[in-house]
């Protein structure tokens, strides 16, 4: 039994069948995953809230949401399997056998896909004046949504045209999948009461020693829900679930030092006022920047140049990290992944890649990843990384290179001039407790 949104605990809860135990012999892990239809989850609501605000911009936006009750007792087991969806209770001696595919199982929300996908496909063959193609309809297993302007008798057709599915209520302000959206002030946001679960939830686990599997699956349950609405929150979720995959069925999460850090963050930025309200286009393709760094790293030292406010940051490694790096170069084994030895000498790709993610499984490059991560959320900031190949990054190469020959600091000033030049004093030691 598992809490149940909305409801209190102490009288309400959710049944699911134990299918993932025992470990390794369950009906879960004994599942062929080839033969499950896969379910695949598009960002494709937001992207309709901003094209419709677009092409009615002095319209109101409407959104129609619901999902359908007990939506797996729609779809029945095939005999020859049935057998396998049984449970005994043990006091009465009482067997049951489950005929429709049960909460809990892997391969439930891929079999109502399809009943959902058949319930999307009538629906969106309705046409009408404003939608002669179709109204634009999205279902996640057995929620559905619906986007329109609110013109004429196009909302009465959409509800109309799921009616004898579900009962739903137009609004400007619509939770779907547990986020609150709002078409009129192009936002997202997290319900309060969600929020509220969450602090509890953090406060809990940071007070104590260990987590039950039960206590530590719903805290990533809200993390996880917290992310999904707020991108610089994600790097604080790596830690926190290192035990994930290997946790037993009675076995305990020792809390440690650093997912106690990752807690104490959680705590901040569940109080901060930048946590909700994100405004959606960050949920579609991202707006131009406003301001284009230019990096790049070398053996010999690095270079960050600001091309809007044409201003250059060059740093040439002293003697003593000169001689750490060719001492790491030729060290096989350094306790770095590849991943991180291509970021210390500014590979392009590799930086992308664990900036775009917000994902790295080298400590150190975690610090850097919730360092920014920290700021974006602080300042209302937005980072993007995008990769320049190396014979385009003609200035920040030269400018990373300044201490290995004369020529790199002549192309460098000529590719810079009337740029502000700063050499800033690095002190990088401190940046695990910066962050903390």
């Amino acid at each position: 039994m598992v809490d149940k949104a909305d409801g209190d605990s102490s009288l309400v809860g959710r049944t699911i069948h134990d299918l993932p135990y025992p470990e390794s012999q369950s009906m879960n892990d004994l599942t062929d995953q080839s033969s499950i239809p896969a379910t695949e989850y598009v960002h494709c609501d937001t992207k309709e809230i901003l094209q419709v605000s677009r092409n009615y911009p002095d319209v109101e936006i409407e959104v129609m949401a619901g999902d359908v009750a007990a939506a797996s007792r729609n779809v029945s087991t095939h005999s020859d399997s049935v057998r396998w969806f049984g449970g005994l209770i043990e006091e009465e001696q009482v067997l049951i056998l489950e005929l429709c595919c049960p909460f809990g199982w892997t391969g439930s929300p891929g079999y109502y896909e399809i009943v959902g996908g058949a319930i999307v496909y009538a629906h969106g063959v309705h046409p009408n004046a404003s939608y002669p193609n179709g109204f634009f309809n999205y279902h996640w297993v057995d929620d559905h949504v619906n986007v329109t302007a609110n013109i004429g008798s196009n909302c009465v057709n959409l509800e109309r045209s799921l009616r004898f599915l579900m009962t739903a209520v137009l609004g400007a302000d619509a939770k779907i999948l547990g986020l609150q959206f709002d078409c009129n002030g192009l936002s997202v946001s997290i319900p309060t009461d969600k929020i509220e679960k969450t602090r509890f939830l953090v406060s809990a686990a940071f007070r104590t020693q260990r987590l039950s599997r039960r206590s530590y699956r719903s805290l990533l349950g809200s993390l996880r829900h917290v992310a999904t609405c707020v991108r610089s929150a994600r790097p604080f979720l790596q830690r926190l679930r290192q035990r994930e995959f290997q946790l037993h069925r009675f076995e305990f999460v020792t809390v440690t030092v650093d997912m106690k850090a990752d807690l104490r963050w959680w705590w901040q930025a569940l109080h901060s006022p930048h946590m909700n309200g994100v405004p959606l286009v960050f949920f579609n393709d991202l707006p131009p920047p406003d301001v284009i760094v230019e990096t790049d790293g070398s053996d010999f030292g690095l270079c960050a140049l600001d091309t809007t406010s044409e201003f250059a940051l060059t740093y040439r490694f002293s003697p003593a990290e000169l001689r750490l790096v060719a001492t790491f170069k030729t060290t096989g084994d350094n306790g770095f992944d590849i991943n991180y030895r291509k970021r210390l000498s500014i590979d392009n790709t590799s930086a992308v890649t664990w900036q775009n993610k917000l994902a790295s499984r080298n400590p150190r490059a975690q610090v850097l990843i919730r360092l920014l991560s920290w700021w974006e959320m602080k300042l209302s900031l937005r980072f993007s990384a995008s990769h320049i190949p190396g014979v385009d990054n003609s200035r920040a190469d030269p400018g990373s290179r300044l201490g290995s020959h004369v020529s790199f600091a002549n192309h460098f000033g000529s590719s810079t001039s009337g740029w502000l030049q700063e050499s800033p004093n690095l002190d990088i030691s401190g940046l695990t407790t910066l962050w903390q």
